[in-house]
């Protein structure tokens, strides 16, 4: 049976209110605690001459970004979450930062929810968007509908996102993952733009990375283990006495941690492009993935609760991470990100 549009509205406010709740967060679990950048006394170079831009290059698009930081997909498809994105889409707008949008799951079957994108659009016309569909949606989904939520939001690109154990700890979950892999291959035959595949907090092995590796994509998303675990969000959305409640305690800390899928994307040695997420909290955070090969970072829950707060609170924010990557830069020795890449990272 399909979810009804009240039961879509009703999941995505529990998701909200339940990923801010700091028993779904594998906090410490991300292995970034087990990075150091070496410090360099005596950088050659001034602070304000450390340059974070970069830039958004898939084939024949390419533009400039304030930073590798982007905003994590979250939420959409509901009235709270209209206010959640326009705000968040206003950021993206002021500092040319990448913003992915939430599941765009609900446009499938309803028309009407498109409108969102509409009215974020006329809140921030020059937002740099990123897509978002759901495996299991994209599976047994006309490529045409595909395209149409492209459009929807004018995006720049297309996260996929893959998501099993959510999907098998969900109450209204879609389990039919068979034949994902040439569903990927199909899409990225007939989209207009990038796609970029992305796990939503369970990280990625090497052999998966090295099975979408002939898949065309631009970019995968490792979205490891160490931030909002969706396994916990949906068991804490059933009740206590119920057995989806209790099959959630026992993958309460499943997944491959955020480090070590970015480490297993080196051992796969893949050509397209890798992105890292997954509890992510500060601009050192930020500059440690870039080091270990990253070319963007994803945060979403400071940027909700940022949000959830205000433009000011979501400038603040982004000034605070943006000057915590200046300086570790800066105290590496490291002009822009292509030499922090070279640098030396010590366990």
């Amino acid at each position: 049976m399909s979810e009804s549009n009240t039961q879509f509205e009703n999941r995505k406010r529990d998701h909200i209110r339940i990923a801010l709740d700091p028993r779904s967060q594998t906090e410490g679990q991300t292995g970034l605690d087990s990075i150091e950048l070496v410090h360099e006394a005596l950088p050659d170079l001034n602070f304000k001459e450390v340059d974070i831009s970069t830039s958004f290059s898939f084939s024949k698009q390419s533009f400039s970004l304030s930073s590798p930081i982007f905003i994590s997909s979250m939420t959409a498809g509901h009235e709270h979450g209209r206010e959640i994105n326009q705000a968040l889409a206003r950021l993206s707008d002021r500092r040319q930062i990448l913003m992915g949008v939430g599941s765009q799951r609900r446009e499938l079957n309803d028309t009407n929810a498109a409108e969102e994108w509409t009215l974020v659009r006329k809140a921030a016309p020059k937002a740099r968007l990123l897509g978002n569909i759901g495996i299991a949606q994209l599976i047994k989904t006309p490529l045409d509908d595909i395209r149409r939520l492209v459009n929807a939001t004018e995006a720049v690109a297309l996260f996929v996102h893959v998501n099993p154990l959510q999907e098998a700890l969900q109450p209204e979950g879609t389990t039919e993952f068979k034949n994902s892999l040439q569903a990927i291959e199909n899409l990225v035959k007939f989209a207009e733009v990038p796609v970029i595949v992305k796990e939503v907090g369970c990280g990625f092995s090497v052999s998966t990375l090295k099975r979408l590796e002939g898949t065309g994509i631009a970019a995968v998303d490792v979205a490891g283990k160490g931030g909002t675990h969706w396994g916990r969000v949906e068991g804490y959305r059933s009740e206590e006495t119920t057995m989806l409640y209790q099959v959630a305690q026992t993958f309460a800390n499943w997944g491959i941690s955020t480090v070590e899928s970015l480490r297993n994307a080196k051992a796969a040695g893949v050509t397209y492009e890798v992105w890292a997420s997954g509890g992510v909290r500060t601009g050192l955070d930020v500059a440690k993935l870039c080091a270990l090969g990253a070319k963007k970072v994803g945060i979403a829950k400071p940027f909700l609760e940022a949000a959830l707060q205000g433009d000011d609170a979501l400038e603040n924010l982004l000034n605070r991470l943006e000057t915590e990557l200046k300086i570790a830069l800066f105290c590496t020795g490291s002009g822009n990100l292509a030499e922090l890449a070279d640098k030396k990272v010590v366990r």
